[in-house]
């Protein structure tokens, strides 16, 4: 081929790669930030650092849930927007913007939806807990409001084909760069003169890079003068830079690095590569055509550019510094590359010439050093464009498992979960004695991740005691072998019920009891709102309750249903029986794990614990040294209810001293030592790690610090 035809072809080659280079960068970032689902929810709800965005938002969902009550809280909507202001940085709200982002983005790219609705859930317990401290009043009007819709938009077919194209080109970034590599190889095959080449390339890479900055920079103003109303315009502003913003420093890097590559070839071949065409262009701009079709368009071209500096100086600003910048890299990169790399100046008639083969190794290793340092500089660029976040998303708020990022890639049946034996024994009005120091709801505060409950049928009496409902003779028998009661405590429990402030009509209810309701009852339907309220406000973390049953299954999962609680029911273990990790159950926003131990049904995710789910050591030991003497220890593990191939081990931990438990027990069993060893011992013996780990008295010893080792957390 004539070289003359070669430096053509080479040339178009080299155009080729540029436009390659573009498409490769676009498509890229596309993928990564908008049909990747993690990455477009992650940084839809890293807009919301963005005061602008909190603002606007929190306008949004104060008039759904003023709407959505009494007309009065009108009166309230400033304060109500201040408190959703506030909270919409924080963990829980970033947590609920992230989901509902999964889920537009699910809409669009899975079920192929022309309308997408942003929709938070559970927003306003949220709200509700905001604004407890400052109006009460108010926080309970709004408490019950379920979903409210953010933003809700019809998206042209055109659009909604768009992406769901982009969905299923997810390769066609590699596809591009592919492409990209075969053209710029082929431009140097062809070439007449591969260093000249190599700088063309460079050149096409800085051309490439530039108009990202600028596709990205006229793209921002375009969108944003769409919308009229300042405060839409400025969160617009925040959402086009959070999912957009890097577009731009990945723009800058690949400019940056055509620039060093072209600097390289540049200092090998001579310095006028880069200066005479800037020369030869400032010319073309400063210079009247002679063509008066080329007057007329550069005078267009000088009209549409101050209309730009005028009308947007900044934007006009960004771009001059954008083609600036890239030209005083490519400059200085040059100047440093030629201290590496001089060319050898001619020598002068009758000087003595250097032996060929020395200087020819000089003069590689020269090359060899110039091309490093190139390749150095880029990859250094690059690097920092990488450690600074570059092109992955911004992790999205709260992403630990369980108060721990470690325990997120475990599967349930991996991981230890604290655990309180009858959670709802505690020091309230009505309940004659206490299992544990608090309440439930403050349980769950303190980091208790599994409850071991009983729930009754109760008549609640006039005078406002509580008669249990067993039901049959068969019942009070199971009830009394179940509930570890002394035979001398079950007498006085029955004649309790016999006296005069325990008879008559009473309204019947479902209650948390420890065996008899007349020692001490706790509504259900509270203590289901109380969980429900926990899950909302903390959005990553993983419950079990195992219920020691004496309602229908039925009207246990109605109740469940009634407290909104279904839709954070775990579904069961996939086909192949093994539990996911507790990142894909927070994921998939199934975090409570619901087990009867009488009778399930009812509801495909209300299970037996003790069928084939749980396996448990014993649960009645009468002296502290039963825990904790090395001797006995092994024989506190063996089995007791469950089958030994169960993925979930529970390991009971207390002493049971009916009729009053005491705290000095607790203490002394849950102490940081006996209880490590107890559960490491446990471990041996049955050939599995402890997944709930239940005591008494859990503000007693160190059962968090032994769940942390357990779990191989260090603080």
């Amino acid at each position: 081929m004539p070289a003359r035809r070669r430096r053509t072809a080479s040339l178009a080659l080299v155009v080729v790669t540029g436009v390659l280079v573009f498409a490769t960068t676009l498509a890229g970032y596309v993928r990564l930030a908008l049909v990747d689902a993690d990455g477009f929810a992650n940084r839809a709800t890293a807009t919301l650092r963005d005061p602008s965005v909190r603002a606007l938002i929190a306008e949004r969902v104060t008039d759904e849930l003023v709407l959505a009550n009494r007309s009065e809280l009108l009166a309230a909507r400033p304060l109500i927007i201040g408190a959703i202001s506030g909270i919409a940085g924080g963990d829980t709200f970033a947590a609920l913007f992230h989901r509902a982002s999964l889920d537009v983005h699910r809409a669009v790219f899975d079920r192929d939806q022309d309308t997408i609705t942003l929709t938070l859930v559970d927003v306003g317990t949220i709200a509700a807990e905001a604004l407890q401290q400052v109006r009460p009043q108010i926080a309970r009007e709004i408490e019950r409001t379920g979903n409210v819709s953010v933003v809700s938009r019809d998206v042209s077919s055109v659009a909604a084909d768009a992406a769901r194209v982009g969905d299923k080109v997810r390769f066609l970034a590699l596809v591009l760069l592919g492409l990209t590599v075969a053209a710029a190889a082929a431009a140097l095959v062809v070439s007449a003169d591969r260093r000249m080449t190599v700088s063309h390339l460079g050149l096409a890479a800085v051309a490439a890079g530039v108009l990202v900055v600028v596709a990205y920079t006229i793209g921002r103003l375009v969108v944003l003068a769409s919308l009229p109303d300042p405060e839409e315009r400025e969160a617009g502003a925040a959402v086009w830079d959070g999912f957009l913003g890097d577009l731009r420093k990945l723009g800058w890097v690949v400019a940056g690095s055509g620039a060093v590559l072209a600097a390289a070839s540049a200092s090998v071949i001579h310095p006028d590569l880069i200066d005479e065409p800037v020369r030869r262009a400032w010319r073309i701009l400063t210079t009247h055509p002679s063509n008066p079709w080329l007057r007329g368009l550069r005078a267009v071209g000088l009209v549409v550019a101050g209309a730009l500096v005028v009308a947007e100086p900044t934007t006009a600003l960004h771009l001059v510094a954008t083609v600036a910048g890239v030209l005083l890299i490519q400059e200085g990169a040059e100047t440093l590359l030629r201290l590496i790399y001089r060319p050898q100046p001619p020598q002068p008639e009758g000087a003595e010439e250097a032996p060929e083969p020395q200087a020819h190794r000089r003069e590689r290793r020269r090359r060899i050093a110039v091309a490093g340092a190139a390749a150095a500089v880029v990859a250094a660029g690059a690097t920092v464009f990488l450690v600074s976040g570059g092109i992955d998303e911004p992790r999205a708020a709260a992403r630990g498992c369980n108060g721990s990022e470690a325990l997120c890639d475990r599967r349930l049946d991996e991981v230890v979960l604290p655990a309180t034996h009858n959670a709802m024994s505690v020091p309230l009005a009505g309940w004659f004695s206490a299992e544990q120091e608090a309440p439930i709801a403050d349980q769950l505060e303190d980091g208790v991740r599994g409850l071991l409950i009983d729930t009754h049928y109760a008549d609640r009496l006039p005078n406002g005691r509580h008669r249990t409902v067993f039901g049959s003779n068969a019942k009070l028998k199971q009830a009394v072998e179940q509930g570890e009661l002394s035979e001398r405590s079950v007498q006085a429990a029955l004649r309790l019920r016999d006296r005069l402030g325990f008879r008559g009509e009473g309204e019947r209810g479902m209650y948390l009891c420890h065996t008899f309701c007349e020692l001490g009852a706790t509504e259900l339907e509270g203590v289901l709102e109380d969980i429900h309220d926990f899950l909302v406000t903390h959005p990553t973390e993983v419950l079990v309750v195992v219920n020691q049953d004496y309602l229908t299954p039925e009207d246990f999962v109605e109740a469940v249903r009634d407290a909104d609680l279904e839709r954070y029911v775990f579904r069961g273990p996939g086909e192949d029986g093994e539990f996911p990790t507790l990142r894909e159950m927070i994921d998939s926003d199934q975090r409570l794990v619901l087990l009867a131990e009488n009778e399930a049904g009812a509801a495909p995710w209300y299970r037996l614990a003790y069928e084939d789910l749980v396996m448990e050591t014993p649960y009645t030991f009468t002296s502290v040294s039963a825990l904790t003497s090395r001797a006995t220890l092994a024989g506190t593990c063996r089995p007791n209810r469950g089958p030994e191939e169960a993925p979930l081990f529970l390991v009971n931990h207390w002493v049971s001293t009916d009729p009053i438990p005491k705290k000095s027990d607790a203490a002394r069993v849950n102490a940081y030592g006996p209880l490590l060893r107890r559960a490491r011992e446990c471990e041996r013996v049955r050939g599995h790690l402890p997944n709930l780990l239940a005591v008494n008295f859990y503000r007693e010893g160190d059962l968090f610090r032994v769940v942390d080792t357990l779990n191989g957390i260090e603080h």
